[in-house]
């Protein structure tokens, strides 16, 4: 008899005083749910103590999210300000309002913490539930921290919904200054350690199938530019729909919309 295949993602618990949370988020997603040391799926996301983490048992890693320490407390303080390449792409201008901006695809709200950083309101869309709490653990975490609170009060708002839905029931009144896309896709090479997190994503998610009809969605609700992060090299969303100009950094480019009203 053939040995069934453990499924990819449970909900785990480090502890019997997480397992109500775990329990009550497996049932709402319909995902299984045991102790963390029961667990046999490739990915389980772990309730703990301390914090929510996704862990990739392949990899022996875990991920979760720090808006305070690490590489986005870093950033924060040494990434360069206003002067970054991905502030000038968002149309950040020394002496003129700061613009609000709608990430469609936060992920794990990096791109959407360098943001809020820099005096933006942010809105942050992530349709994965699974990623979504994770934020929201970061978040809630975070918003302890004194260093947060203006972010807070700025607008640091997280949905989990489909982008795409959410872009086309903007009233138009209310469209956001931009609109940013950070499509998922395919990584050339799984080496570098900076990749790592990026590759558990694809894992969990795989790659983005409706980026065309995201752009479309988002050039219609944007009230100044959409700006879309794609590889360095790698061809724009739409051949027929070229953008107005593009800001390259080490690896990346911002492939910006300017909307002509």
């Amino acid at each position: 008899m053939k040995t069934p295949t453990p499924a990819l993602l449970t909900i785990s618990y480090a502890h019997q005083a997480q397992k109500p949370s775990a329990e009550a988020f497996a049932k709402e997603h319909k995902l299984p749910c045991q102790a963390l040391h029961k667990t046999q799926s490739e990915l389980t996301l772990n309730f703990t103590e301390m914090q929510l983490e996704l862990i990739d048992r392949q990899q022996n890693m875990k991920l979760c999210i720090d808006f305070i320490g690490g590489s986005l407390g870093h950033r924060k303080k040494y990434g360069g300000g206003k002067g970054q390449t991905i502030a000038k792409a968002i149309g950040i201008k020394q002496g003129k309002a700061v613009p609000d901006i709608l990430d469609a695809t936060a992920g794990l709200g990096k791109d959407s913490y360098v943001f809020a950083c820099l005096g933006c309101p942010v809105t942050l869309i992530e349709r994965s539930p699974v990623i979504a709490a994770l934020v929201r653990d970061g978040i809630e975490r975070a918003s302890l921290n004194i260093e947060f609170n203006h972010i807070i009060d700025n607008g640091f708002v997280l949905h989990n919904c489909d982008a795409q839905d959410y872009i086309q029931a903007i009233d138009n009144d209310k469209k956001p200054d931009v609109i940013y896309l950070d499509p998922m896709y395919p990584e050339k090479k799984k080496s570098a350690s900076v990749k790592k997190n990026m590759q558990i994503l694809q894992k969990l998610l795989g790659h983005d199938l409706d980026t065309e009809a995201l752009l479309n969605a988002a050039l219609e609700k944007a009230r100044k530019r959409v700006v879309v992060k794609r590889p360095k090299g790698a061809p724009v969303l739409q051949a027929e729909c070229l953008p107005t100009l593009n800001y390259e950094s080490k690896g990346t480019r911002y492939d910006v919309y300017i909307i002509h009203q």
